[in-house]
């Protein structure tokens, strides 16, 4: 921790860091869209380093609010707020990170679903292919099988 360290500075950068986290929210929801699929674990490495950058400055949040006097947490920093005669730029703060703090949890919890009906696609195609019936087109070792007598192959007129 910062010898001078304050609780602006500290507001500052926790709005910074969680900006940057979700921009990377939108670039992994728009990767899973898109055709860019390679992207996401340097998106989901990015993403985990900031959680953990985010944690640290929340917990010297609540560290310096203690050492102030005042209780962690959300009471803490609006008790803190409350006590200062001109924070409007330090209030204004807290607001934006509560507002991108929701964004954030929409956010992840969208490409979260996102990715569930991904996966579930891929299943559902993989139990087409690797079926065990007579009329499924691949082994479950992955190699074509042969089709039966008198049926015509993808292609054939």
């Amino acid at each position: 921790m910062a010898a001078v360290e304050s609780l602006s500075d500290l507001l500052v950068r926790e709005l910074s860091d969680l900006k940057r986290f979700c921009d990377l929210l939108e670039e992994e929801r728009k990767a899973l869209t898109g055709t860019q699929a390679d992207r996401l674990p340097d998106i989901a490495k990015e993403k985990a380093a900031l959680v953990g950058q985010l944690n640290q400055l929340e917990t010297r949040r609540d560290t310096l609010l203690v050492k102030n006097g005042f209780a962690k947490g959300r009471s803490g920093i609006e008790a803190w707020l409350a006590s200062l005669p001109n924070a409007s730029s330090d209030r204004h703060r807290w607001t934006e990170l509560l507002k991108l703090a929701a964004q954030a949890r929409d956010g992840n919890e969208t490409n979260g679903k996102l990715i569930n009906i991904l996966l579930k696609q891929n299943q559902d195609a993989l139990s087409v292919l690797l079926s065990g019936g007579t009329d499924s087109i691949y082994g479950a070792d992955g190699q074509q099988r042969g089709l039966a007598a008198g049926k015509r192959s993808f292609g054939a007129v």
